[in-house]
């Protein structure tokens, strides 16, 4: 098993973390003597509330609202502390355990590990998919420090991606009830997607995607339209290895049905607004999720469709 490497010297992370000590393999809980330390000195451990797997392929998956870990001396988020207008506390029900399989089965696959970062703390205490504004109870700086952490992880990947290798694909993992398919979110919401390919690729609508580097520069001259919902789309490689989703060919748009078309993190990190890193969201039914039989199917069919669709597009 690959050794978990959890990185605390951030330096571009901050204030308030007290030393530069390797941690062990995975999170350990404070004493209750560390929690009153820590709370007085306003430094944290980041390595309990955030996860960071060092990479060695131009893959990153992100998962913000998968941790558990609750504190009683960290503020919880309201309405009133983040007015956040999306406001929401929901934990993605397995989504870690799911990017775990993936991890798993992309070095099955290929013989390399995607870069990973995973949120441990619970989204009632911090929501890593939203600007720090929405993100953090108002006056907690402890929490500050554990977003910035998160950010700084995800920034470091990205360099390191395109730097290393000049492309990279992000996709940020989270989970939905609401149908049953996957999300995939180019930051295009539904009236984009139900517009026609050939409105798609006459207008701007790349350039405000999270996918606008590989729209200009993938290997085969594919159209926008086609790297959204084509034949060699990210979702038609999902779909032909046994997983519903939209967009794709057949189903080009959710039409009436609820959508998540992507967040913070997608267009933060993806290639909106420039670089060379791409990002899609994606937003896994429940049942993909649920039990340990079809994690294990689903992760073996998103390390398959990465893997075939990198080929395609690099």
């Amino acid at each position: 098993m690959r050794i978990r490497t959890l990185f605390l010297c951030l330096a571009f992370v901050a204030v308030g973390l007290s030393s530069c000590e390797r941690p062990d393999d995975g999170p350990r809980f404070l004493t209750p003597e560390e929690i009153e330390r820590y709370k007085h000195q306003h430094t944290i451990k980041i390595e309990k509330y955030v996860e960071y797997r060092q990479g060695d392929c131009p893959v990153i998956l992100t998962v913000p609202h998968g941790g558990t870990v609750v504190e009683s001396f960290l503020t919880l988020r309201n309405t009133s502390n983040c007015p956040d207008p999306d406001f929401a506390t929901d934990l993605d029900y397995n989504t870690r355990e799911l990017v775990d399989e993936i991890d798993k089965a992309f070095f099955a696959r290929t013989g390399h590990h995607p870069y990973m970062v995973i949120s441990l703390i619970k989204r009632n205490h911090v929501d890593f998919n939203r600007q720090k504004s929405y993100a953090v109870p108002a006056g907690d700086t402890n929490i500050v420090i554990i977003y910035d952490a998160y950010h700084a992880y995800i920034a470091k990947a990205r360099e390191e991606v395109s730097q290393t290798y000049g492309h990279g694909l992000l996709l940020d993992i989270h989970g939905q009830s609401h149908s049953e398919q996957i999300d995939l979110g180019y930051l295009l919401p539904v009236s984009r997607l139900n517009l026609s390919d050939e409105t798609l690729d006459g207008g701007t609508y790349a350039a405000s995607s999270s996918i606008a580097h590989l729209t200009r520069t993938n290997k085969e001259g594919l159209s926008f339209s086609k790297m959204l919902r084509g034949e060699k789309s990210f979702g038609a490689f999902l779909y032909r290895n046994g997983l519903e989703c939209v967009p794709r060919p057949g189903n080009l748009s959710p039409g009436s049905t609820p959508y998540f078309y992507g967040g913070y993190t997608t267009r933060q990190y993806g290639s909106y607004g420039g670089g060379v890193v791409d990002a899609i969201q994606c937003e896994f039914r429940y049942s993909y999720r649920d039990t340990q039989s079809e994690r294990l199917r689903c992760a073996a069919a998103v390390a398959k469709s990465i893997d075939e669709f990198t080929q395609v597009v690099w």
